[in-house]
């Protein structure tokens, strides 16, 4: 037996556009060629593919089972030949990306989505983490766009989006009983939760002051288990507590001033005017040429 993929190709023409002529159309071939390939293909498979039902001929059973065990070889064929064009036009076939895990989930992942749609030959490789610096995302972990909020000079660097942060704590948290604005003094008088990474190898936390008791997490994730447990209150991103605030779990702390907290999140490049067009469609999905959003 030795078919070939532009045999297996054929079948998988023919029967998408239902038809032999169509698929001569679709192919640029005529229509003796395209029945030749189907011939030869039942004869090296020495099974019938297509049997006459009216004045059409459809697949058999056997047909249709092993054309749906070729058809990932076909895609995976397609974005093999997709990613040599790109490759030799100065494409990308990988792409290293480092985001802030303050960036909200859902627009990340559908901008990775249309991504993988518009580029499906493109392997994506997403990193997250708290405070990351892009000069360490470049050099070390080899990434070629970062989202992050801490500011560079070495590189392109363009304000994507603003998130709020919101001093909240558990409703039955003492800092509520007050039932007036709460003073910096009162504050200093519970414990507050911090969020910590290591940005260019040296620790970074969210603003605190040197004499509050604090608990230090390493995630958002963390920090919102935390205050909801009710040990803690802190500065937590608006949008991810969201459903907590609706249902009263969390409460915003009454405060004179301060009570929010704007990060501003920027996508750092090395220098999106010389990158590829993979990048460059990259970079606009995650808002480069979208204007600063805020949530």
């Amino acid at each position: 037996m030795n078919t070939t993929l532009d045999e297996w190709e054929v079948l998988h023409t023919v029967v998408q556009l239902d038809g032999f002529a169509p698929a001569a159309e679709q192919l640029n071939r005529s229509q003796s060629t395209i029945s030749y390939a189907i011939a030869r293909l039942q004869a090296q498979l020495g099974i019938k593919l297509f049997e006459p039902k009216g004045r059409r001929a459809h697949l058999t059973e056997a047909g249709r089972v092993l054309l749906a065990d070729a058809e990932p070889h076909l895609a995976g064929f397609h974005q093999l030949e997709q990613r040599a064009r790109s490759l030799a036009c100065g494409g990308e076939s990988e792409i290293r990306l480092s985001v802030d895990s303050i960036f909200p989930s859902d627009r990340l992942f559908a901008a990775l989505a249309e991504f993988t749609r518009q580029f499906p030959y493109v392997r994506l490789k997403l990193r997250q983490g708290t405070f990351l610096s892009a000069d360490l995302e470049f050099s070390t972990h080899k990434s070629q766009l970062c989202v992050t909020g801490m500011m560079s000079r070495e590189f392109f660097v363009k304000p994507i989006l603003d998130i709020t942060m919101l001093a909240v704590a558990q409703r039955d948290h003492p800092l509520h009983a007050l039932r007036k604005p709460v003073s910096r003094v009162e504050m200093l008088q519970h414990m507050l939760v911090t969020i910590e990474g290591v940005a260019a190898g040296s620790p970074r936390h969210q603003p605190r002051g040197p004499a509050q008791r604090f608990l230090a997490v390493s995630t958002i994730e963390a920090a919102i288990d935390a205050v909801r447990s009710g040990l803690c209150f802190g500065w937590l991103p608006k949008h991810r507590i969201r459903p907590c605030l609706e249902d009263g779990e969390l409460l915003p702390l009454r405060m004179p001033a301060g009570q929010t907290r704007e990060v501003r999140l920027s996508l750092v490049s090395k220098d999106l005017s010389s990158s590829s067009r993979e990048l460059n469609a990259l970079a606009d999905l995650l808002g480069a040429n979208s204007g600063v959003a805020a949530i």
